[in-house]
């Protein structure tokens, strides 16, 4: 129960850590809003990488390994972009909820890839989800019953965070690689100081950043980086004793906690429609992860 409780807690932060992000550095642009939410936990990371180094004997790593770990950067990195690209663009309690389509995603990557297939159990969570998504836009519905599904489209941070979850469905499966060679905390650990490196650099060759910009807000900085932080502690005790689509399930609670976060940080609207189009997407990825 109390790794279940800090699977919950992984996902409060996450949905913490995009609001602050948004609060804090959507005013300066995507690309920083990026580095804000990869660099800062590093300094927390690296510790945490040392100490379980020392702690447990490293594996051996096959080579064919390493092009998997370049792989998930790269796509860890256009993740990124693109989700930080959605918070800056669109309320939270219309990008955020999107990220409930990984599951739908992994069923269909499992089927090409592994070429698991779908129960009836796993469709009813799967036209959950997708009900879900019509209902968050039930305002628009006055425009036409097809208006909700046509504002998915208009609006632009649902449709990236739909781009993230494509891409998640992808790395959820090679990050299992990982899981599977290494102690869960030291992967994740070792995964993320990497990711927080190898991100900052990237963007800011690609984007021209300045970092003395972005740490002229410590204040910013430290609250972000600082429940990014805790997310990933929370997301790594919970990984090492429960099952990882189990982990995943509680994680996603954080669409929940993200619409909640909008209505009290940003005076978003339609609280009531949101949370309950949550509540069915919510649905929809228990019955995925539990019994597709």
């Amino acid at each position: 129960m109390f790794y279940c409780v800090l699977a919950i807690l992984a996902g409060f932060f996450v949905a913490l850590s995009d609001a602050l992000n948004k609060k804090f550095f959507s005013s300066k642009g995507f690309p920083y809003m990026a580095v804000a939410r990869s660099l800062p936990p590093v300094l927390f990371l690296i510790p945490v990488l040392f100490w379980r180094i020392s702690s447990y004997q490293i594996p051996h790593i096959p080579t064919e390994f390493l092009p998997v770990v370049c792989i998930l950067l790269i796509l860890e990195l256009v993740a990124t972009l693109l989700y930080m690209k959605g918070v800056e663009v669109s309320p939270l309690s219309l990008s955020i909820p999107f990220l409930s389509f990984t599951p739908v995603f992994i069923v269909f990557t499992g089927y090409v890839l592994l070429g698991e297939k779908v129960s009836i159990t796993g469709l009813i969570g799967i036209l959950l989800i997708v009900a879900g998504s019509y209902l968050i836009n039930l305002p628009e519905a006055k425009k036409g019953i097809l208006a909700p599904i046509k504002a998915i489209k208009k609006e632009k941070g649902s449709l990236y965070l739909l781009e993230v979850a494509i891409i998640y469905s992808v790395t959820s499966v090679l990050g299992k690689k990982g899981l599977l060679l290494m102690d869960p905390v030291l992967f994740v650990s070792f995964y993320f100081s990497i990711f927080g490196i190898f991100a900052t650099l990237s963007i800011k060759l690609l984007y021209k950043i300045s970092l003395k910009e972005l740490f002229t807000n410590l204040k910013g900085c430290f609250l972000v980086g600082g429940t990014q932080t805790i997310m990933f502690f929370c997301h790594m005790f919970a990984l090492e004793h429960l099952e990882t689509a189990y982990m995943i399930a509680f994680k996603r609670t954080s669409i929940l906690f993200a619409v909640i976060l909008g209505y009290i940080m940003f005076k978003e609207k339609h609280l009531l429609i949101r949370l309950s189009s949550v509540i069915l997407m919510l649905t929809g990825i228990i019955i995925l992860s539990f019994w597709r």
